[in-house]
């Protein structure tokens, strides 16, 4: 299995795109959108020390358990391997908790896409805490 690391590699091009739409609708609780991006067996390790599948987070968007108020990703390299490609970056979140507190959290992240039957799909997902801050009130 080698890697490249080709910035014109149109598989590269594909996965941006679907890291900006998985971001998205993320933020916009986009559940329909999510279920088709992530893969049944995704596995998601958060922040919140909490290890997930695909149908927990489903059920925590849905039940506004995960909420954001913004998310922005910021890719920063997409190395493809084969019917794997692998994106790392950072991103900055506003989370709204279940007391309806907001922080602000600044991650690291490692997303792992799969081709299957032709169709890339996030299958795992790591997510590093880098800090968090309450934001700044707007009073």
């Amino acid at each position: 299995m080698s890697a490249s690391d080709n910035r014109t590699d149109p598989e590269k091009t594909e996965i941006e795109r679907l890291e900006e739409q998985e971001a998205q609708a993320m933020r916009g609780a986009d559940v329909t959108t999510l279920r088709n991006l992530w893969a049944d067996e995704l596995v998601v390790n958060s922040t919140a020390n909490l290890i997930a599948g695909k149908q927990i987070l489903l059920e925590m968007i849905e039940k506004g358990l995960l909420k954001l108020r913004t998310y922005e990703r910021r890719p920063v390299r997409i190395v493809t391997f084969s019917d794997h490609v692998v994106s790392t970056g950072n991103e900055v979140s506003q989370i709204v908790s279940n007391s309806d507190e907001e922080y602000k959290l600044f991650t690291s992240y490692m997303n792992v896409w799969g081709k299957r039957d032709g169709k890339w799909q996030l299958v795992a997902r790591h997510v590093g805490l880098i800090g968090r801050t309450k934001p700044e009130s707007s009073d």
